[in-house]
């Protein structure tokens, strides 16, 4: 299938890259060896490692990095499920964004699953764990129909809909189960999507470190500036305005 990309023809026919390769075969890996710590040693991998809200008692600072790549040991098939929708998508937002720009997309989208699931844990009664490249996988959906929005998709790999209806779709439906309350990890899933949203659409310079720097700086020398006086050097001898 070829489709008019954002910048290139993007679409599934876009290999899996050597950066994809490899975060699938870290998943991959990590999980083999949580199930053997889980369900073979009795290891409490799953409960150390995913994110448990603040005052839950089993919040570990680790648990901010960590929460991304584990996965629910009683869930198997929702991990091959979630590795199935990594391969399909990786691949054609990396050949649009570039590796450097899909990478900070992936995380931002973990980091407003984080936090986002940290201010719902604060606010209810839910304690999670929340864990998974979920709120991920569905930034990269949402993205790809924002970078190609009329190309078509078999769903299911039977019905095509356009790549527009599907972004549309993932958001709502996300959005409504987490509202009737099947989805109680909904508010992980749409932080996620919500951050990398904001990263995508909004100028680049926004979550540019250097850019930020360079902004302080720049502030900092007008603080300077404005301890001065600029005193009007209009005299006879035609002298140019002087700082003091």
């Amino acid at each position: 299938m070829q489709t008019q990309g954002f910048r290139r023809p993007i679409g599934f026919g876009t290999t899996l890259t050597a950066t994809g390769k490899i975060m699938l075969i870290v998943y991959a890996a990590v999980y083999v060896l949580e199930l053997i710590g889980e369900q073979w040693l009795g290891a409490p991998v799953y409960g150390v490692l995913a994110l448990s809200p603040i005052g839950s008692g089993n919040f570990h600072i680790w648990q901010l990095l960590s929460h991304p790549v584990i996965h629910n040991p009683a869930a198997p098939i929702g991990f091959l499920i979630d590795c199935l929708v990594f391969y399909f998508f990786a691949g054609t937002i990396e050949a649009a964004l570039g590796t450097r720009k899909f990478l900070r997309l992936y995380l931002w989208a973990a980091v407003g699953g984080a936090a986002a699931a940290l201010i719902f844990g604060s606010l209810t009664a839910f304690d999670g764990p929340y864990a998974g490249m979920l709120p991920s996988l569905l930034a990269l959906i949402v993205v790809f129909g924002l970078l190609n929005p009329e190309s078509t998709v078999l769903l299911m790999f039977i019905l095509p809909v356009k790549a527009k209806y599907i972004s549309y779709g993932t958001v709502i439906v996300t959005a409504l189960t987490f509202l009737a309350r099947t989805n109680p990890h909904g508010a992980y899933h749409l932080g996620g999507i919500a951050l990398a949203w904001i990263y995508f659409r909004s100028p680049a310079h926004w979550l540019d470190a250097n850019w930020w720097r360079w902004k302080l700086h720049a502030y900092s020398q007008r603080r300077r500036r404005s301890k001065f006086t600029v005193i009007d050097g209009k005299n006879d001898d035609d002298q140019k305005p002087t700082i003091h």
